[in-house]
């Protein structure tokens, strides 16, 4: 079976992708947000942080999100809601966060987000909605 290649791959547009070395995979029916856990996003537990769990989410999300408004997935967005369901822990390796848009109008868009482990496990789960960003002037 042939890889899916994504439509654009975005790393190192922000300080926190930087910091925390996250990359999106922008599809045209979905985002996939890629981290290799390290020390950097641990807690006391030695598993990932519940905010990074969060920041994933929101980010495979809003990039989903700006998709439906743009095609290159350059209409900036701002999260309105964000709510995380936490199912289990990771612990090492490769995490992976998918959003998909569930319903998309004309300035608010609605996404369904989970988060799987190294071993394809779903340890969190997560709704978003998003609004338009305002055109610069």
């Amino acid at each position: 079976m042939q890889e899916e290649v994504p439509e654009q791959i975005v790393d190192s547009e922000t300080g926190l992708q930087r910091a925390l070395s996250y990359v999106n995979h922008v599809y045209a029916d979905r985002t996939e947000t890629h981290l290799e856990m390290d020390d950097r996003h641990t807690n006391r537990h030695g598993s990932l942080h519940g905010g990074i769990y969060s920041m994933i989410l929101d980010s495979a999300c809003g990039f989903a999100a700006s998709r439906s408004f743009s095609d290159d997935a350059s209409q900036l967005v701002f999260t309105v809601s964000l709510t995380v369901n936490y199912l289990a822990a990771a612990r090492a390796g490769h995490v992976r966060a998918i959003g998909r848009v569930s319903r998309a109008g004309r300035s608010v868009v609605f996404c369904n987000g989970e988060v799987f482990d190294s071993t394809d496990t779903l340890v969190a789960t997560g709704t978003a909605v998003f609004k338009r960003a305002a055109a610069k002037k």
